[in-house]
């Protein structure tokens, strides 16, 4: 027996009551990020990397999995050109992002602003940016990050700022 979907999306019983499996997700053409870097991402794109002046503008960490921001965006656009690549025009949405990303990714303020690939005699350098420090808020500092009702209620002057409200005289 096969199934047939209904209007709903549910599978309905045919006539000779054998159920069909469900359908299963596309597995992705790439295991991981790391593999979508090396064997995709890299040779399809590649920008010259080093120091600015001596090889381009781009900077490219040989250990950018090191670099929780690079890793953030890198998966990000790996999810996206996964999800991209099984649409018929599904590239024309994912390139721009691609192209948005790369000046955050490999530009002079991204996450390998302090890493340098080796250069002739010189080693190749790695740094991890320092966290900045912190000050804890005020209590009651985030008490504006509540419901719409929570703000309607502390006051006036919190309900004209949450509608961005002018000062009328």
């Amino acid at each position: 027996m096969t199934t047939s979907p209904d209007p709903s999306g549910t599978q309905q019983p045919s006539a000779d009551n054998e159920p069909t499996p469900p359908r299963q997700g596309l597995k992705p053409q790439y295991p991981n990020v790391e593999a979508w870097v090396r064997d995709y991402l890299l040779p399809s794109f590649p920008r010259p990397a080093g120091e600015l002046g001596t090889t381009g503008r781009w900077r490219w960490c040989e250990q950018w999995w090191r670099h929780d921001e690079a890793v953030t965006i890198l998966t990000a656009l790996w999810y996206g050109w996964e999800h991209s690549a099984v649409q018929t025009l599904g590239m024309l949405d994912w390139l721009p992002r691609l192209y948005y990303f790369q000046p955050f990714l490999y530009g002079d303020d991204g996450p390998f602003r302090l890493c340098n690939p080796a250069n002739g005699d010189l080693p190749a350098r790695h740094e991890i940016p320092a966290v900045p420090s912190i000050v804890p808020a005020p209590p009651g500092w985030w008490r504006w990050w509540g419901t719409e009702a929570d703000i309607l209620r502390s006051s006036p002057i919190e309900w004209c700022k949450f509608h961005a409200c002018s000062a009328r005289g």
